[in-house]
């Protein structure tokens, strides 16, 4: 390896493999820089990643503390302190570093997401809101990436999540359809949870809203949604998905999750049948 150039490939393909889940060969990438490539902001930047995937985070905070002291300029920096903290239930203590990214990068749509949540966990919906709202426009600006997968492949794997149902299941939701689109309508943010990234979202009448009511039409948001329906949002399950094996399990998990919703469970039923 020779120079910054050498340095900054061993950097990128350490990146790639912790994207592929592979921590070991990033682990071996990261050993491998020479002493003087180690100072510097990307390779600490490498070091807590690597870090925060190890089973304690106290080492992934250890560094996360000194990098953001060592670097303040570095929104990546802040938001990885604010991150760890939030992972480590102290989520009180990552407002400041969370904030502190936002503002050193208006773009940075995964900083304003934590602060997002943050806010919201600390009861401050109306900060929460707007969070969100810089998500939503962050994550919908032009030019957007093309679609990693047809809406056709989609509709495939939302049909396999109905086909896995067990049949006494399967009778009550057969007639309740899937929709795939890009991202939530902005309608759709204006009432809880206001989550941009929303993977799935049911609505309409519920199962038992259905049989004990005999209604097929309830209000939502000022409009009439006159039957229930499971919305898939693509682009915020690819952010989650790296493959189509991945792909097809999240579109699963989130069609099972809102069928659950039509069927009447809350989330806590929803997580305990590990659908959450």
């Amino acid at each position: 390896m020779s120079g910054a150039t050498g340095a900054t490939g061993l950097v990128e393909r350490a990146h790639e493999a912790l994207d592929r889940g592979d921590r070991r060969r990033a682990k071996r990438l990261l050993k491998t820089l020479a002493a003087d490539a180690k100072g510097s902001m990307e390779v600490a930047f490498l070091r807590w990643r690597v870090a925060s995937l190890e089973p304690s985070l106290g080492p992934a905070l250890a560094i996360a503390e000194a990098n953001a002291q060592a670097w303040p300029e570095s929104a990546d920096l802040q938001h990885a302190l604010g991150w760890t903290l939030i992972e480590l239930d102290r989520v009180e203590e990552a407002l400041p570093w969370l904030e502190e990214a936002c503002y050193l990068d208006p773009d940075f749509g995964d900083a304003w997401y934590e602060l997002a949540q943050v806010r919201g966990a600390l009861g401050d919906t109306a900060g929460m809101r707007q969070a969100y709202t810089e998500v939503f426009a962050i994550d919908t600006a032009p030019p957007m990436p093309p679609l990693r997968f047809l809406e056709d492949q989609v509709h495939d794997w939302a049909q396999h999540a109905y086909d896995a149902l067990p049949k006494q299941i399967l009778d009550h939701v057969a007639d309740v359809p899937v929709i795939v689109a890009d991202y939530p309508e902005p309608w759709i943010l204006e009432d809880a949870p206001w989550d941009p990234r929303l993977l799935g979202l049911f609505m309409g009448p519920t199962w038992a809203e259905q049989k004990s009511t005999g209604l097929d039409m309830i209000a939502a948001t000022g409009l009439l949604v006159d039957r229930p329906m499971v919305y898939v949002f693509q682009r915020n399950l690819e952010r989650v998905a790296n493959d189509p094996r991945e792909m097809a399990r999240e579109v699963r998990i989130t069609v099972h999750h809102e069928l659950g919703h039509y069927l009447g469970l809350d989330e806590d039923d929803l997580h305990e049948r590990g659908l959450g």
